[in-house]
């Protein structure tokens, strides 16, 4: 008995930390990666992500504002909303995210 709550909680734990994108790797095989520009309109704190309104992104997509989950950190690192910053755009087949997100001087 001791040894199946033992599992289920492992299980459980493990599910949470997979529900938690700064704990995602940072980076993926086959991925793409893009050098990204723009302002922090806002911050979802639930899902770990930032929407910006960035710039063209040369070869890939023009400029708009979208939502970027954000990979290796809490947002409570990052810049706040009204922030020009710089970040790095993974793409992979099925999904996109950033990282190394950073303010402008």
């Amino acid at each position: 008995m001791r040894a199946a709550v033992l599992l289920v909680l492992t299980l459980f734990l493990g599910c949470a930390a997979d529900d938690d994108p700064s704990a995602r790797p940072v980076s993926e095989a086959g991925e793409r990666l893009f050098d990204l520009r723009g302002t922090i309109l806002s911050q979802d704190t639930e899902g770990n992500a930032l929407r910006i309104q960035h710039e063209a992104i040369p070869g890939f997509m023009e400029a708009m504002t979208m939502d970027f989950t954000v990979r290796g950190a809490k947002l409570a690192e990052l810049p706040k909303p009204g922030s020009r910053v710089t970040a790095k755009l993974h793409v992979t087949t099925g999904s996109y995210w950033i990282t190394d997100v950073r303010q402008e001087p």
